[in-house]
């Protein structure tokens, strides 16, 4: 064999078919994980959005709706205080305070400052919150108030979740969803 016309023989390899399946494999690698990243999160997503479901569903309540960026929770084990419009509060979905008035019944947002029994209410509430050992570890909460309840009323729930210990704390809301412009005005 000889190439070149010289009688040398031809001791070089072509590489440039090499190099284009390199090329190839590493675009098919590179676009599988990013696919597989796109389906994480999407299920991440479904999760999320199921978990949250199913708490407005077992506790429900209606949640103030504000613009503001969604915030992406780093541990989804986070606990989370719901206070309803029945003055009753949970974690999670376990009632752990129920609000009553003198007569033994549920009241109904009655935050004064003299109302002995929504005093009464809170230091129960902050007597649970102590007991609670992964609150105490993690000393962070988030807060679900039903927006029907007087602003006082949350502030007050606000100072007991503080009074506990706890040093972190969000309140959780709904998105305010955008009115599509209407087609007749301009």
């Amino acid at each position: 064999m000889s190439g070149g016309g010289r009688g040398r023989l031809m001791a070089d390899i072509n590489v440039t078919p090499l190099v284009d399946v390199m090329l190839v494999l590493l675009i098919i690698f590179m676009v599988t994980s990013s696919v597989e990243k796109i389906d994480k999160q999407r299920e991440k997503k479904k999760f999320n959005e199921k978990k949250k479901a199913d708490l407005q569903r077992k506790v429900p309540i209606k949640l103030p709706k504000v613009n503001a960026k969604e915030v992406i929770d780093k541990e989804d084990k986070k606990l989370v205080l719901s206070f309803t419009l029945a003055q009753k509060y949970f974690i999670g979905e376990t009632e752990i305070v129920a609000c009553k008035d003198s007569r033994g019944k549920g009241t109904r947002a009655n935050c004064d400052e003299e109302h002995v029994n929504f005093k009464a209410c809170l230091k129960q509430l902050q007597d649970k919150l102590l007991e609670n050992h992964k609150l105490q570890q993690d000393k962070e909460i988030y807060l679900r108030a039903d927006r029907g309840l007087p602003y006082g009323c949350v502030l007050k729930t606000m100072q007991a979740v503080r009074a506990a210990g706890i040093t972190k704390f969000g309140l959780v809301s709904d998105p305010e969803v955008e009115q599509p412009p209407s087609k007749g005005k301009k």
